[in-house]
This record gives C-alpha cells, structure tokens and sequence, in this order.
C-alpha cells in the first residue's frame, strides 16, 4: 500500500513541470477570454443602446417631416388671395372643405384674431365658450416670433385631446390673423406604428409640457401626464418602468422644430438575454480565436490591402478620368485660342507693313482674349454658390441669357416671339425666382395650347401711378406673357392664383401660378392677369425698378483721367512687363515693382507717386495686404488691384478697391482708376487720356 501512494505521488511529481507549464499557458487564455468575453458584452449592449437610439430618431425625423408638410401646406394657403382680409365665410369654408377633403388628418380649420378669438371655423364651432384658443402658449409663441408653430397637446371642449399647427396670415410684413390646423393625435399614432419597430419594444412621443401625445400603448392615455404610461427612476433618463411594471432601456430623440420628444424602449429582459447571449458564443469561440486568430488577421490584413489599393486605383482612376475631360475640354478650347493668336503673330511678322491685314489679325486675337476670359468664368464657375437673393437686373440682356432655357418649357407646336425694348429700366429681384416664374408662365401657356400657338414676351416701362387699383405706387418694369390658348372663363378668373384651383381638363391641380403670386409679393410688385375666353391669356408681372445704375454696355467712347505717376506691383515678369508696356505713352512715369515690401520701400523714396496698380495673389504679402498697408500710410493714394484669379474674392470676400480681372483693356484699367479717383478728395494733379487715341 505505501508502495502504491509513493509510486502515485513519484507520477504527481514528475508530472508537476507539465501541469505548470499548462497552467501557465492557460493564464493568457483565460485572461484573453475574459477580456475578450467583457468587450463583446460591452459592444452587444452599445449596439442594442445605438439601435434604440437610431428607431427613435428615426420616428422623430419621420413625425418631423411630416409636420413640415403640414406646416408648408398651410403657409401656402394663408399667403393665397382668398386669405386677404376680410375673409368671406363663404370663401373661408369652400378652401377649409377643400383641404379638409385632400388633407383628412386636419380635423378642424380654424381663422382666429390676435387676441385669440376664433372667426372662423370648419366644422363650425357649438358653443360660445369654445370660440376661445385653447393652448394659448403656442399661440402667444407664434405671435411673438411671427413662425409657424406645432402647438401642445390639449384636451378639447369635448374632451377629445388634439394638437393645432399654426401659420401667421401677414400682409405688408403684419400678422393679420392666425390660421390653423386642428389634428388629432392618430396621424401621429399612425406614423409611430408604421416605423417598424419590433413588437415587444414599446414607444410613445411627449409635448413639450411632459404630456402624453401618443403611444403604441392604449390611445386613450393621449393628452394625460407621460407618468401614466411609464415613469422614470431618479435622474436616470435611460431607465423607465412601464405602468404594468416592465422595465425598460430607453432612448429619446427631440424633434428639430418643435418641444415635442420621441421615446422608445426595448425591455430589460431582452435587453440582457442578447447581451448573456452574445458572451455564451465569446466564451465558446475564444479557444478557436486562439488558433485562428492569427490565420484571420493574415488573411485580414491581405485582403485590407488589397481592397485599399483597388480602392485607391479606382479613386486615382475616377479622378485622372474626370480631369482629363475637364483640361481635355479646357485645352481644347485654349487651343484653339492659341491657334488664334499663333496665326496673327506669324501674319504680323511676315506682314508688319499691311496695316489692314495687322488690323484684321489684332482685331481676331482681341476677341481671342475675350473667349479666353469666357471659358476662364466657366470653369471658374465651378467654385462658385448660387446667390438667390434680389439682385439688380437688366431685363433686356437677362432675357436673352435665358431665351434658349425658355424655348425648352414649349414645345415644336408653339412658337415663342421676345420683344423686349433696350431703354427698359433695370429692376431688382430673385434672378433664380424670375426664372422659375417665367417657366411657370410658358409651362401654363404649353398646357393652355395643346395644338400648338403662339406665345409673345414683351416688356414696357411703368412710369409713377400707372397701377389701376392704386396698390402699386412708384416706377416698375410691366414683364408680360402672352398666349393664343384657350383662355380662362372671367368667372375664374380671380382665382387662378390660389392653391389647387386648376382649369385643366385632367382636374389636376398645380402650384405653378400660386408660385409666381409668391414670387411677385417677396419682390415687391404684383402679377396681374387678362384673359378672353378662346382667345388666349396676358400674365403681366410688375417688376420695382432698381435705384442702381445701369450698366453701360456696347462701344462707348469718352474721356478717363490718368494719373501721372502709377506703380505697378505683379510678382509675374512677363504680367508686370504686359502692364507696363500697355500704359507706355498714356502714363508720363510708369515705376515697377515684385512684391509688396518692394513696393513700400519705392513709396518710401518716391513722393511723385499718385496711384498703385497691383496684383493680388503675391507671396509673402497679397495685394489687399498691400492696399490696406498703404492706405493707412498714403491715403491720397489710388489703388487699383489686379488679378486673374483669387480664392478670397472666389469665396465672396468684399473689397473696398476696384478690381480688374486679367486680362483686362487699357480701357477697363482707366475706367478702374477713374472709379477710385471719384472717390479722392484732391483729384486736381492728373492727366486727360483719350480712350479713343491711337498708341504705338
């Protein structure tokens, strides 16, 4: 016996250094495991928290969009015609029937004063007591800020819980009245059950004074406290117990426009089943990670790469295709401008006597150059934002720049005559918005031919008082539009501007002239219509006239002040070479300079100096750094600056100085110089130059 437990404890013995050896081996694992086994719990559960999170901003951007339909479509309708004050009940309630017929979820319309009195109604209201605003804090909110409004939920006289949208009725930038939208909660209820969320994960919206809107829960909980359906524990928003007692994970979105918060939930139990869920398949994968691990991370790391580089030639790809059309395109066209002026450099040489032939040849390189700009401002383009706010415009050339978008609105059955007069006034408006607006009109005459026609533009002055109705009062620009179509019946005549009101034969309804009415109010001027009845339709917009100055176009000629004395700054030789060979014999003393500080230090040594020219993009100092330093220094100085291309100026950056844009006519740089000496107080120390002279 006592041999038997020696020979067991000599086996024990010899076996030790083993089972160290593996227990020393299995440390890492098990510490592994562990470590690996916490983080995919961690991340199951962030996952689930993400998931609940996303569902709920999901739903909140879903009720949001939709409110901001509800709220657009309401705008529409109190900015109509019919919504000027007074408003006829008659007409109040065939628009609220209309609406109410396209729109079911609006359960009441409603016109009410300033003070909170509701006017009008549809349905009609019962009682005397409830012609009162009930939730009067969005009513005093969209009063103080003149915006739309969602308001809270509220319990009705007959105790039904309902919410109201709210838009202001304004004319002549006054809040007239308040028009607004009743709406019961089951829209809303309708879009929180149709957002796919899992069954056992429940969800519910709150206003913003912590009252119930909706719930996936029972319906008749809406308009009562959020504690009647769940409750929160502490401060600990991310846990709620439901009325029932189920406990809950909970994550809330806020919707952008409006106090109201959407709240979903995923139970407890669930939410710990997938998390113990996920850390069973960790622990049971761990031993095969341990020998797979570093196979996978090979095989990973391979295919990263792989993917990355095909990635990135794909990319590189894409973009050396894309350049190639791009300068393909630009090289063609300079091409063709350098084909230009290599011809009228070798005819000039072999032909420097034939001063016609010279003449002909600069007159083609000339116009070279203005191609050159032309498709220098088209890829320039490409920089810049669309600018949709008033702006001053020149209808006689605005119309020709958008006569070929036009034609497109018409057909081949249709043909289009522009008549616009060259002594038009310039008016100020939305450039984009008159387009869109000319569009509507010639889309409109289309529908009104479908056999074909005509359609004439034209547009005429309106001096002071010109306005039938007296609503219109100084100088406007009459843009009218004309068409050989069916016309519009003198008894629908007056309504052709509001919502949904349509004369098609389809019964479709469209937005197109409500859009011009739009349009022509944020202008300042009005649209006005004539019609005859089989025999076509006058839409006539009045334009404002523009106070500022119209442009000068054409070949003018006249006389342009030059100083005597002007420094010309260009870090470029052959540009400030370009410069000072142009101004030769029109300039007494022309200095130069390639850079800012050189220039300061010539301004140092040099009291002659009357005007500096200089070019922008310069290193170490720019040419608005040098303005700027110069004008502090010598304020009598005029300063000019050149460029031919600045990512300031391309950004929208205002300069107080005038700038030409390379390359430019001696001519442009005169007018320039011109334009800052209007603005100097000694102007007396400066030369006469005669744009129209010959120079050598």
């Amino acid at each position: 016996m006592v041999l038997k437990v020696q020979s067991i404890g000599d086996v024990l013995n010899r076996a030790r250094p083993a089972l160290l050896l593996l227990s020393a081996s299995l440390i890492p694992v098990i510490i592994l495991a562990a470590a690996m086994g916490w983080f995919f719990v961690t991340a199951q559960r962030e996952s689930l928290d993400n998931d609940i999170r996303v569902k709920a901003e999901t739903i909140a951007a879903t009720i949001q969009r939709e409110l901001d339909t509800q709220i657009q479509l309401l705008s529409v309708i109190a900015e109509s015609p019919r919504f000027d004050l007074p408003i006829t009940r008659s007409s109040f309630a065939e628009t609220a029937r209309r609406l109410r017929e396209r729109v079911p979820g609006w359960d009441q319309i409603r016109v009410s004063d300033e003070d909170g009195n509701v006017a009008l109604s549809l349905p009609p209201l019962e009682t005397s007591s409830s012609r009162r605003v009930i939730d009067l804090e969005s009513y005093t909110r969209l009063l103080a800020t003149g915006q739309a409004v969602v308001g809270n939920i509220v319990i009705g006289t007959k105790g039904r819980p309902a919410f109201a949208i709210r838009v202001p009725i304004e004319r002549n930038d006054k809040i007239k009245a308040v028009l607004s939208a009743v709406i019961r909660p089951a829209m809303v209820t309708n879009l929180l059950r149709a957002s796919g969320l899992p069954d056992t994960w429940p969800a519910w919206i709150v206003d913003g004074q912590g009252r119930l809107i909706t719930s996936t829960g029972p319906t008749e909980l809406a308009g009562k406290p959020e504690t009647e359906f769940a409750g929160f524990s502490g401060t600990e928003t991310a846990l709620a117990t439901l009325k029932d007692g189920g406990e809950l994970r909970v994550a809330d979105a806020v919707l952008s426009q409006t106090p109201w918060r959407v709240k979903v939930g995923i139970p407890m139990a669930e939410y710990d089943a997938l998390a113990n869920k996920a850390l069973v398949f960790v622990v049971a994968g761990c031993c095969f990670t341990i020998l797979l691990a570093g196979a996978a991370a090979a095989l990973l790391q391979r295919e990263v790469n792989f993917r990355n580089r095909e990635r990135e030639s794909l990319a590189n790809w894409q973009r050396m295709d894309a350049l190639g059309k791009l300068t393909g395109q630009a090289a063609h066209d300079f091409n063709n401008l350098l084909m230009i002026f290599q011809s009228g450099v070798e005819g000039i040489k072999r032909r420097r006597d034939d001063e016609q032939r010279v003449t002909k040849l600069l007159s083609h390189m000339a116009d070279g150059v203005e191609q050159g700009k032309a498709i220098t401002r088209r890829l320039l383009s490409f920089s810049k934002r669309s600018n949709q706010s008033a702006a001053h415009i020149e209808l006689d050339t605005k119309i020709v720049e958008f006569e070929p978008l036009l034609r497109q609105a018409l057909n081949d059955t249709i043909v289009m005559d522009v008549s616009v007069r060259g002594d038009l006034w310039p008016v100020r408006a939305d450039p984009v918005g008159l387009e869109i607006a000319l569009i509507n009109l010639l889309t409109n005459a289309r529908e009104a031919m479908p056999n074909g026609g005509r359609v004439y533009i034209a547009a005429t002055n309106i001096e002071d008082g010109a306005s039938e109705d007296g609503a219109l009062r100084g100088q406007y620009v009459a843009l009218t539009v004309t068409d050989t179509g069916k016309g519009i019946d003198s008894a629908n005549l007056t309504r052709v501007f509001e919502p949904f009101f349509s004369t098609k034969d389809n019964g479709r309804a469209g937005l197109g002239l409500t859009q011009v009415h739009s349009f022509m109010q944020a202008a300042g001027g009005k649209v006005k219509v004539t019609s005859l009845a089989g025999h076509g339709s006058a839409f006539t917009l009045l334009l404002p006239k523009s106070d500022a100055p119209r442009a000068r176009h054409g070949d003018e000629s006249g006389n342009f002040d030059l100083p005597k004395t002007i420094l010309i700054v260009d870090d470029t030789p052959a540009s400030l070479e370009s410069v000072r060979f142009a101004l030769e014999g029109t300039v007494t003393t022309i200095l130069t300079a390639t850079g800012g500080v050189e220039a300061l230090a010539i301004l140092e040594d040099r009291s002659d100096i009357e005007a500096i020219v200089s070019d922008i993009m310069m290193p170490e100092m720019s040419g608005i750094q040098l303005a700027d330093a110069v004008a502090r220094k010598y304020p009598r100085l005029l300063i000019v600056l050149m460029t031919g291309y600045s990512d300031k100026l391309e950004a929208g950056l205002e300069i107080d100085r005038p700038v030409v844009g390379k390359p430019f006519k001696i001519e442009e740089l005169a007018k320039a110089l011109a334009a800052e000496a209007s603005k100097s107080v000694d102007l007396s120390n400066v030369v006469r130059f005669d744009v129209n002279s010959k120079t050598s």
